[in-house]
């Protein structure tokens, strides 16, 4: 990943470190993304899939899908994040029958020899990947002839509402903080163009849409988990006052029940042509 430095940008110097401090509360907070990742995995087509690489694995809820309900025995983890890497490696590692190698490295880096996995799982990073043609690019490369990619990110509309409240924040706040929904998030015909340009054969682009509510402390803490590197320029002090002014504003947002937001969870299945 290139860095960009600016605040509400994807600067690799934030994303590893940003993961890093999340990584302790990650699967506890992140529950639905390991539902997601198994969601994902069951819907690819039939394998086998006994190589794996799992792009931006953080913990390993796609690998550990993959190794239990697909016959991965193989699986590579790639990640910016040491402490994601540290507790993929403990928890793939520990399945029978499998070994996992963790890889530190961005999807732009990852050193996977050309069509050397039958599958690629990516659950919930691929929006975080600054240069996504690219990105598509990569992970197309290291499938073999035949072999199937899984995607699931969040699609156009997630959380939309706390975009709103980020927006009526005054004095304002960073407006890359707001420009980044627009920036990470793609839709169902973005993400098959992103495919067939990258030479891949898309099988099924889908999106399944959830309204939640959530205690608003809880919500911004699950936001700090997958996004606290949008600040990482930031000073402490003011980061720290950023995130009073957020907070006040999301309180106040928020109903009996909770914060209310949308969550459209975009799911993408493609295969690569046979030679």
């Amino acid at each position: 990943m290139a860095a960009t430095g600016g605040i509400g940008e994807i600067d690799a110097r934030h994303v590893g470190a940003g993961f890093d401090a999340a990584a302790g509360v990650y699967d506890e907070l992140l529950e639905r993304n390991r539902q997601g990742a198994e969601r994902l995995v069951a819907s690819l087509p039939p394998g086998p899939f006994p190589r794996v690489l799992d792009v931006g694995c953080g913990t390993g809820f796609a690998s550990i899908a993959m190794a239990r309900l697909r016959g991965a025995r193989e699986i590579v983890g790639v990640d910016l994040s040491q402490e994601m890497l540290a507790r993929f490696r403990e928890k793939v590692g520990s399945l029978q029958g499998v070994t996992a190698t963790a890889v530190r490295a961005d999807v732009l880096g990852m050193p996977v020899p050309e069509g050397g996995v039958d599958a690629v799982v990516s659950a919930m990073a691929f929006h975080w990947f600054p240069d996504k043609p690219a990105a598509v690019r990569a992970m197309a490369a290291a499938l073999r002839p035949g072999g199937v990619l899984g995607l699931l990110a969040a699609g156009r509309g997630t959380e939309r509402e706390f975009r709103t409240v980020l927006a009526g924040i005054e004095p304002p706040v960073p407006p890359g903080l707001v420009e980044a929904f627009d920036r990470v998030q793609r839709d169902q015909d973005e993400m098959t163009a992103l495919l067939a340009d990258a030479g891949l054969e898309p099988l099924d682009v889908w999106t399944e849409t959830r309204r939640r509510q959530m205690d608003p402390d809880r919500f911004l803490e699950r936001v700090r988990a997958v996004s606290g590197h949008l600040t990482g320029g930031m000073a402490a002090d003011e980061r720290e006052e950023l995130g009073r002014r957020i907070a006040r504003a999301l309180h106040e947002a928020s109903g009996p029940g909770g914060f209310s937001y949308t969550f459209v969870k975009l799911f993408a299945v493609a295969r690569r042509p046979p030679s």
